[in-house]
């Protein structure tokens, strides 16, 4: 009883002399490192950045504004979240401690589901790019390659990943910072134009107004390709005062990635000697490069490119190892397959068995066509997002979060009321896209109503209960 009695209050459970701990060796630097690895701008900028400039030409300047005020929102919202609940489970822990064990199980199954594919996707991504560089290799060997040397480096102590993803950020950052030059030098444009007068090339290929209904749909594409920053809650076991330093971290990573994306995106537009090319191209940065610098910075871009997207594979197998630890540690399923996840390597601090379960799922997922991958990605936002915004808004009136030393939003509640209105935004652009997110959002829905199923009908009927366990591997208290 009086454990059922701490689980539901959210207090931190006792924590067994065998349970298993990360160890919490990462600086805040380190997880800021790690989690703009994971964020990786320079994949947001030639992936959702070109095509916005496809679709919505020089719109894509308003519409990158715009999307740095989403993810400020975006980075209040987990910063508060994150500081109150700074575990390996990311945000399930939070949501379910708020909101009960079923909202958490849902969010928690959403995110697992999207694992695989997700990191499959950048896998693919990592071929295609080196490809343009080498094209005798084939796609299928760069991409299952990819995804073994990520999973090395990701079996290495925490630190040691932090380390390398940090030296690969650097090339990455400056790649962002010579696209940034770049336009910014010599603009040919003026932002007050490009905003009032937004143009992109119509059917005859000539420079003409941009549509409402693309600038709408080229909005919700900057705005999922800019938020970031959640993804350090993963490492929130291995930070040190994680209540008081996890916020910070979050609002650090979810600025700095809006900085490092919007910056470039804007400064293509405003400074292309020949911006119809550009425009019209199907690899505009490319493009962009080439007539400021000539081919072969394009290709030293493209390597960039595919060094930033195999970080980004890094630090995504790395955060979701953790997810995958809870699992287990949470007793999420049944007896051998819990204590499996739940192993961490004594030496390294690494949950191992975790890590191999990831890519073991990520691996045949690469088989699949990268339109299908995006099915399982699209509509996962709408979702998980919505439920972490009713989370941090009923966890204040419950004081479970915002407590003193912990990272509190200003202007309370005005960031989790306008992200569910972003999410209700991210929800009608899905369902009005037939090909990807409308099948994703019937996945995800389906995801979350068979996740709740396993809670009412399995977890709940368990002694005591089920809920997010808090207080383990080295107690963030």
């Amino acid at each position: 009883m009086k454990e059922h009695a701490e689980r539901s209050l959210g207090l931190p459970l006792p924590t067994a002399p065998d349970t298993p701990a990360l160890q919490r060796k990462l600086s805040s630097v380190g997880v800021l490192l790690l989690t703009l690895s994971s964020l990786s701008p320079v994949f947001s900028i030639f992936g959702v950045g070109s095509d916005v400039l496809q679709h919505a030409g020089t719109g894509a300047v308003g519409l990158f504004l715009l999307a740095f005020g989403v993810a400020v929102i975006y980075a209040v919202v987990y910063a508060e979240l994150g500081s109150a609940f700074p575990y390996a489970g990311g945000d399930y822990v939070g949501v379910g401690t708020i909101l009960g064990g079923g909202a958490g199980v849902v969010v928690l199954a959403l995110w697992a589901v999207s694992t695989g594919p997700s990191i499959a996707f950048e896998a693919k991504l990592v071929g295609i790019y080196v490809d343009e560089l080498v094209p005798a290799l084939p796609a299928w060997a760069v991409t299952f390659g990819a995804l073994a040397a990520a999973m090395a480096i990701s079996l290495m102590a925490a630190r040691v990943g932090a380390l390398v993803t940090g030296i690969f950020l650097a090339v990455e950052l400056v790649a962002v910072c010579v696209l940034s030059a770049g336009g910014l030098w010599h603009p040919t444009l003026g932002l007050h134009a490009v905003i009032a007068h937004p143009l992109a090339i119509n059917a005859s290929g000539a420079l003409g107004p941009v549509a409402l209904g693309t600038l709408a749909v080229g909005a919700v594409s900057a705005a999922c390709g800019t938020i970031g920053g959640a993804q350090a809650i993963y490492f929130g076991e291995e930070l040190a005062d994680p209540h008081r330093q996890m916020g910070r971290v979050v609002l650090m990573a979810g600025l700095i990635g809006a900085v490092t994306i919007v910056v470039p995106v804007i400064a293509v537009v405003l400074g292309a000697p020949h911006l119809r090319e550009v425009l019209a191209s199907p690899a505009p940065l490319a493009t962009f490069i080439s007539q400021i610098a000539g081919p072969w910075a394009a290709r030293a871009l493209s390597a960039a490119v595919a060094l930033a997207i195999f970080n980004a594979m890094i630090a995504q197998i790395m955060s979701q190892s953790r997810l995958f630890f809870s699992l287990g540690r949470d007793a999420v399923f049944h007896g051998a397959i819990n204590q499996i996840l739940a192993k961490v390597d004594r030496v390294s601090g690494v949950p191992r068995a975790a890590t191999l379960v990831v890519v073991a799922l990520s691996a045949p997922c690469c088989l699949l066509a990268t339109h299908t991958l995006l099915v399982f990605l699209a509509g996962l936002l709408v979702y998980a997002w919505g439920l972490v915004c009713i989370a941090v808004l009923v966890g204040r009136s419950k004081d479970l979060t915002a407590k003193a030393g912990y990272w509190r939003s200003a202007l309370f509640p005005l960031a989790p009321i306008l992200g569910l209105a972003m999410a209700a935004c991210f929800a009608i652009a899905d369902w009005d896209d037939p090909s990807a997110g409308r099948p994703s959002l019937i996945i995800m829905g389906a995801t979350a109503i068979l996740a709740a199923l396993w809670y009412q009908l399995v977890l709940k009927r368990r002694p005591g209960g089920w809920m997010p366990r808090l207080g383990e591997s080295g107690a963030c208290d």
